[in-house]
């Protein structure tokens, strides 16, 4: 294994389209008809592989730090941003987002799809992008704390509940 590698066995890293999994090995695969050291990931729901050498690759990045916890949460808690109805304006900052992959980003979509749900019913793109990011968040919140992920979804949902009374307390 390149000793260069920002990466090492039992790492959790995070891919922008398969989520938080854990580096389990590296294998030798054929990339280019070249035999190339990979690691080999596992996620929940699938398993990929990377170069060894591709430090800079754009769509893996390690977990995020306590530190970027701690934003997380202090985002999720926070007053939403309350965009208008135009679902085309949701679909697109949903994209931005996906493409991103960022936490920090994620967790505000998250607080501001979950105040928009109390204003009306969310079209089947954000309930599904919802229902994924909150996954995705709880997945590496559970990797970086070592907690269950049951236990942390409580939390999550009484984060967005403060964040969704301070839109409560306005309109009172």
């Amino acid at each position: 294994m390149d000793s260069n590698s920002t990466y090492s066995i039992d790492d959790w890293v995070v891919h922008s389209y398969y989520g938080v999994g854990q580096i389990k090995r590296v294998e030798v695969k054929p990339i280019n008809e070249e035999d190339t050291e990979c690691f080999k990931v596992k996620t929940k729901d699938s398993t990929f592989w990377f170069p060894t050498t591709d430090t800079e690759n754009p769509r893996i990045r390690p977990v995020a730090t306590q530190a970027l916890m701690k934003k997380v949460v202090r985002q999720l808690k926070s007053k939403p941003d309350m965009l208008d109805a135009d679902k085309t304006e949701w679909k697109k900052r949903i994209g931005e987002v996906q493409a991103e992959g960022d936490l920090l980003s994620i967790s505000i979509l998250i607080r501001d799809l979950s105040a928009q749900q109390m204003v009306r019913e969310l079209n089947q793109t954000e309930k599904n992008a919802l229902e994924h990011f909150k996954e995705r968040l709880l997945r590496e919140w559970a990797s970086i704390t070592q907690e269950e992920i049951e236990q942390l979804r409580a939390t999550l949902h009484a984060h967005i509940a403060k964040s969704q009374a301070k839109i409560k307390a306005e309109t009172a």
